[in-house]
């Protein structure tokens, strides 16, 4: 170091030229998505009656105020973290939104004995089995195929058959065969023992369709139903 040396040229660039990029933020985003106890508890309790009015699950602040204490001692320095609280999408039931509302309809065996409001419990009892918490992630798809042979499982051989059928008129059958979800969304089930219905056979009628029915019986006593629109 020399002492009173002058004449120097310095130049500060305090901007980025067209070909650099400053990140005055953080490198990583990690989103996280939330179902709290308490929301899931009180969500239950709204659906079979208890409670009079729908609970909304925790705001994003709240999330954050409720997690971020724990969860900020083992992030990264480069890391932030996104609260989403999830919410529940109601199936089928009368609490569900229109589009997504559908009656079962279920075929007996006839050769062997079983009243209808036995059967009606045993695949109301399958269906909440079907959609217990712990067999769902956030944002999974809902197929009709898969409850079916679930409940299929649980009551054959008494029950032979399961339809969906939508509620509403605009919907025809085979519409609600496939349900998707939002990343911050995770199904349950709304229905009741009254969106149950036990037919003897199926025709066109019972499943609301606007094309033409074929029936296949098979071996095992069940029915393959394909539909087809009519021009």
């Amino acid at each position: 170091m020399f002492i009173g040396r002058d004449n120097l040229k310095f130049q500060y660039i305090h901007n980025a030229d067209y070909e650099s990029r400053l990140d005055p933020g953080v490198t990583n985003i990690v989103d996280i998505y939330v179902l709290t106890r308490r929301y899931d508890q009180s969500f239950r309790q709204w659906l079979t009656g208890s409670l009079q009015e729908e609970p909304l699950p925790l705001s994003s602040d709240s999330l954050y105020s409720l997690l971020s204490s724990d969860l900020n001692k083992i992030k990264s320095i480069s890391d932030e973290i996104i609260y989403h609280p999830v919410k529940y999408k109601i199936l089928f039931g009368e609490k569900a939104t229109t589009n997504v509302q559908a009656t079962f309809k279920i075929v007996k065996n006839p050769d062997l004995v079983i009243s209808d409001n036995d059967a009606k419990a045993g695949v109301l009892s399958a269906i909440n089995e079907f959609f217990a918490l712990e067999n769902w992630d956030f944002g999974d798809n809902f197929y009709f195929s898969e409850l079916a042979a679930y409940v299929m499982t649980q009551l054959s051989p008494f029950i032979v058959n399961i339809l969906l059928v939508p509620k509403q008129a605009e919907l025809s059958f085979g519409s609600l065969y496939e349900i998707r979800s939002e990343k911050d969304q995770i199904f349950i089930n709304g229905a009741t023992i009254n969106d149950i219905e036990v037919i003897n056979t199926v025709t066109a009628s019972k499943l609301k369709a606007s094309g033409a029915i074929l029936v296949t019986a098979t071996s095992a006593g069940q029915q393959v139903i394909t539909s087809s629109e009519i021009n």
